[in-house]
């Protein structure tokens, strides 16, 4: 019985951990029509998540380069830019 007991509760945590909504973000600046993602941001789950696709990312440096190193077509200033999770570009 003992293991039984065990064995739902470890089945109600997994349960409980695949019901949070995560995804990995990067900060992006739409150039010329154009996205360039600009810097990593991590992982965010569930409120964390809707609140900074929402709000966006503020840079607080002059941006040249992309995440990857690649010279921009304009420098983005600094300000709010949009936030892009779970998507692939």
């Amino acid at each position: 019985m003992k293991k039984v007991a065990i064995f739902l509760a470890a089945v109600a945590v997994i349960s409980l951990n695949a019901c949070n909504k995560c995804a990995d973000c990067h900060a992006a600046a739409d150039i010329a029509g154009a996205e360039y993602e600009i810097e990593e941001l991590g992982e965010y789950c569930d409120d964390a998540l809707e609140s900074i696709e929402a709000s966006g990312y503020d840079i607080q440096d002059t941006v040249y380069l992309t995440v990857d190193g690649d010279s921009l077509p304009s420098p983005v200033y600094p300000g709010n830019i949009e936030v892009h999770c779970g998507e692939d570009h």
